[in-house]
């Protein structure tokens, strides 16, 4: 059997998994190592069946635990993807923003400012870094038309996202996940988001003072291999602001 990735075939016998556990393994691995373009279809099955020397049965099967697990989605005639979660869904669930002809709009995202920051204890903690490892902080205003809804700081590990640092502001996308992956080779699966209200900030992009009140969403985002890679406040008026749950 071939594998093609740092997790050797005799590392993989010694965990005394069923051959297609082994294999599903092995192919996240791949995923994890860029092995595969997210908007292009992985190999077909009967593909991956040659490489791995076994039969399409035992690829079906590592492929539908990928799947099952949430990395991989499949598409009706055109193959099997990495799945990328749409995280800008995660902003309509707290905050409803409308354009000046009154319809719902997600709002931009610009970066203002990148630079390399000294540890910082608590986001190092955050972020499960020794507390000597440097950063890398971003300031991120998102935008309907010309006006400032959001006020963002990320950080992320310097050992990660140095090739960020070649990049000027106004060189980011809109969207920074498929930027991470791109650049630095970390793909965004996960994220865990936390939402509370603040009246000890100051941000002069939201003209907020000490005293206001804002809304704060904290969100630590995962990699493929679950290790924490970002860690993110955004702050924004309460007047946009609106919970909403559905109950079935």
């Amino acid at each position: 059997m071939a594998f093609y990735s740092s997790v050797s075939a005799a590392a993989l016998e010694q965990l005394n998994l069923p051959l297609y556990e082994r294999i599903r393994i092995n192919i996240q691995t791949r995923l994890v190592e860029q092995g595969w373009d997210p908007a292009q279809a992985i190999p077909t099955e009967q593909m991956l069946a040659q490489e791995y020397q076994v039969s399409i049965g035992t690829i079906r099967k590592a492929i539908e635990r990928l799947v099952q697990e949430g990395l991989l989605y499949k598409a009706q005639g055109r193959g099997t993807f990495i799945r990328q979660p749409d995280f800008k869904d995660s902003l309509l669930r707290f905050f409803r923003y409308r354009d000046q002809e009154g319809k719902q709009t997600i709002p931009t995202g610009v970066v203002k400012s990148i630079k390399k920051v000294a540890p910082i204890k608590t986001i190092n903690n955050h972020l499960k870094l020794a507390d000597h490892m440097e950063l890398i902080q971003l300031r991120r205003l998102r935008l309907v038309g010309s006006n400032v809804v959001l006020s963002e700081q990320i950080w992320l590990p310097e050992s990660k996202f140095a090739p960020l640092l070649r990049f000027a502001p106004h060189e980011f996308g809109n969207l920074l996940y498929p930027f991470y992956y791109q650049h630095c080779g970390q793909f965004i699966l996960s994220a865990k988001e936390t939402l509370s209200f603040t009246s000890e900030q100051e941000d002069e992009d939201l003209n907020a003072h000490q005293g206001d009140l804002l809304v704060n969403i904290e969100r630590i985002a995962y990699n493929l291999e679950n290790q924490p890679v970002e860690y993110r406040v955004s702050l924004g008026q309460p007047e946009n602001f609106k919970y909403e749950l559905r109950i079935t």
